[in-house]
This record gives structure tokens, C-alpha cells and sequence, in this order.
């Protein structure tokens, strides 16, 4: 007999409502990264070292499985948490002493915030895409960044990376004869999406040799590979700059890519979270957003999904949940689509959508929070480079 028809058979008595066995089997395929062997022995040491302090020769356990600034000691940005607390709290813009402990920017900054949100009620429902006024600000930051237009209504703000990278696999995957190029090595995300929406993994190596450049060449024989065995490649993940390999890719690789999704009509995933994690002066950060409309392509030539977050680079803050995701090159019809997926989840949370705005439009020269802002940046990235080093 099959499972189901064992099921079947059984009385309600001698039943189950569930078993693992019984649980869709794309979840029991999952790699269990966060829940794996060397973290469940962490916990387990951490429970013996709480009734025994002398077990091991060592008093304290650090979880570096996640990436976690704050909770390894990274100390927020003054100016983010001033603002967040003002618009949490509007109370305090009507207060007296709120002047002499709040400073002038972030003060009307939390103003300007609140003007945004309708009722001016951060406890509630925004636009499922976002707050308009927000997703205003951030299309400036970007174009401020890239020196390229930035449409408001191309960005979807979503609560961190993660769920917006679920919500494109769910709208790219029909059933396991699709399949995304992702890279190897690569952040497990991309991987236990592909796994969940019953995804094909196509592989990509990236070129350890090669400062972890990504070979054309490889990709090329990646996805005639693929399909040669009746696999539909939808679409390419590029991780830039790189987790877990920390590579910055060179603008002329960047181009590179761009062409090859261009000609191979390839949606164009680009996981951008790290953009501030770069430690050299010889490489910097360039999204493939400005590569592509510096190569002349437009919104018809390219389909390509930006995404970004705030939880790492300076600011560190994981817990918000802020991010963004900007679509670009899709028809009306496409972009209907992904509106309706976006709705299900009603909106993101608006303490990371705040975070968001703050930063994509940090204070500016001749704000009273500029010179404090940037030594507390200078001073977290310091670190950051000599941790890298």
C-alpha cells in the first residue's frame, strides 16, 4: 500500500493528525542548515554550561551561524534609532526636553516620517508594497547611488531579503522541469527556496582561482547542460559582493553577465545585501541595475530583480526586518502578478521600512547628526576591514 492509502485505511483512533512522514515532502528535503549539527551541539553545551560552569574550559558560547552585528557587539547607528524611537513614540516631538536629548535632523526627520504613514500610526497596515512616501525616498536613494532614474513603483518593500527571494521563487517555479543558476558556493537561502517551491538547482562554480569571478563559460555549459535534460532555465542568482565568498565582481565580469541573461533571456536575480561589505580601496560596489542601463539597456532589453536589506554593511540590524526588492523590465501583466503575491502578506513591518528610508538617505552635509553619523560608520567599518584582514 501506499502512504495515502494506509492513511486511509486507518480509524481515527489509530490514526495521527500528523507525522513526519505525512509532511510535504519538499519541506522534509530541506537541508537543515540553522538547525544542524554543530549549532544543536552549541546548544546543548550552552544548556551544560548553565547547571555546570566548569564542564569545558571556556564559560561562554558565540553563534557566528548566523550573520548577527548586533548581537556579536556591533553597536547601532545613533541617528537610525533616534528616528525609529521618535516615530514609535510621537509623544516625544511634544515634550520639552525631547530637544536636549534628540538631535535637530532626527527630530525632523521623525516629523517628515510620520507625515508619510496615514494617521500617523506606526502600528498599523501600510500599502502592500509599501509606504508611498517611503518607497519615495528609497527610489532617490538609489537613483542618488546609480545616477540612473529610480521609479517608486518598482519597489516592492519587503521585511529583509528572505522573503522577497521566496515570493520571486514562487512566482518563476511552475513545477520541477523549471530551474535557476545559482552559484556554488552560495548563501543556503537560495538552495532551500529552489527546494521548497520544488525547484531544479543548476549549478554554477565560481572561479576560486580567479578572485571568485563568475566564468561565462561555466554558465554557458551549465545551462545547455540543464537544457539538454528538458530542464527550463528561468533565471540566474548573482551574489554581489559574495557571501560566503566575500568576492567583489570587476564591472567588466558584471557586463558579462548582463549579456549573457540579455541573449539567454534569463531573469536576472541580483542579491545586493552586502553592497557595503567591501574592505579595499581597489574594488567597490556597482549594482547591476547601473551596469545594465550603462551598457544601454532598457526596461525591454533586461528583466532584473534588485535586492537589498539591513542587516548587514554598517548598520547591522537583523531583528528589523527591512528591506526592498526594485523589478524592473517586466511587462504590466507580469508586474499585476507580482503585486497580487506581494498582497497576501498585506505589508511589511513599518519600523523596517522606516529603517529602510533612513538608510538610503543617511543625514547630509550641514545636519546636525552628519559628523556623529559618519565617525560611528567610519568606526564600524574599521572593524569590519580588520576582521576581514
Amino acid at each position: 500500500l501506499t502512504l495515502r492509502e494506509e492513511e486511509a485505511t486507518m480509524s481515527p483512533a489509530s490514526a495521527r493528525a500528523l507525522t513526519v512522514d505525512s509532511l510535504n515532502p519538499k519541506v522534509l528535503a530541506l537541508a537543515d542548515h540553522l538547525r544542524g549539527a554543530v549549532a544543536g551541539r552549541a546548544q546543548r553545551m550552552q544548556k551544560e554550561l548553565e547547571t555546570n560552569p566548569g564542564l569545558y574550559p571556556f564559560d561562554e558560547i558565540i553563534y557566528c551561524n548566523l550573520s548577527n552585528p548586533h548581537y556579536l557587539g556591533q553597536q547601532p547607528i545613533k541617528f537610525f534609532r533616534e528616528v525609529l524611537a521618535l516615530c514609535d513614540y510621537p509623544h516625544l516631538l511634544n515634550c520639552s526636553v525631547t530637544s536636549s536629548i534628540f538631535s535637530s535632523d532626527a527630530i525632523t526627520r521623525a516629523r517628515e516620517i510620520l507625515d508619510l504613514i496615514p494617521g500617523r500610526a506606526m502600528g498599523g497596515y501600510s500599502h502592500c508594497q509599501g509606504t508611498e512616501g517611503l518607497r519615495n525616498a528609497i527610489a532617490v536613494g538609489i537613483a542618488t547611488r546609480d545616477a540612473f532614474p529610480c521609479n517608486a513603483e518598482d519597489i516592492f518593500l519587503t521585511d529583509g531579503a528572505a522573503a522577497p527571494v521566496h515570493m520571486v521563487m514562487h512566482l518563476l517555479i511552475r513545477d520541477e522541469k523549471d530551474g535557476i543558476l545559482c552559484p556554488i558556493p552560495s548563501h543556503f537561502l537560495y538552495t532551500s527556496s529552489m527546494a521548497l517551491c520544488g525547484a531544479t538547482l543548476v549549478p554554477y562554480y565560481l572561479d576560486e582561482s580567479g578572485g571568485w569571478a563568475v566564468s561565462i563559460s561555466d554558465l554557458k555549459k551549465q545551462l545547455d547542460g540543464a537544457r539538454s535534460e528538458g530542464i527550463t532555465v528561468r533565471g540566474l542568482v548573482v551574489v554581489n559582493p559574495g557571501n560566503p565568498t566575500g568576492q567583489v565582481l570587476v564591472k567588466e565580469n558584471q557586463c558579462e553577465i548582463v549579456e549573457f541573461c540579455r541573449i539567454e533571456n534569463l531573469v536576472l536575480l541580483a542579491d545586493e545585501v552586502y553592497q557595503e561589505n567591501v574592505y579595499t580601496d581597489e574594488k567597490r560596489f556597482i549594482s547591476f541595475k547601473k551596469i545594465a542601463r550603462s551598457m544601454g539597456f532598457g526596461e525591454e532589453d533586461i528583466s532584473l530583480i534588485s535586492f537589498h536589506s539591513v542587516s548587514n554593511g554598517y548598520y547591522g540590524e537583523c531583528g528589523r526586518r527591512g528591506g526592498y526588492m526594485e523589478v524592473t523590465g517586466f511587462n504590466s501583466e507580469v508586474r499585476k502578478q507580482v503585486y497580487k503575491v506581494a498582497s497576501l502578506s498585506s505589508c511589511s513591518n513599518l519600523a523596517g521600512q522606516v529603517l529602510v528610508s533612513l538608510v538610503m538617505n543617511p543625514p547630509k552635509v550641514g545636519d546636525e547628526s552628519y559628523t556623529s553619523y559618519w565617525e560611528e560608520r567610519d568606526r564600524i567599518m574599521l572593524s569590519l576591514s580588520r576582521c576581514a584582514e
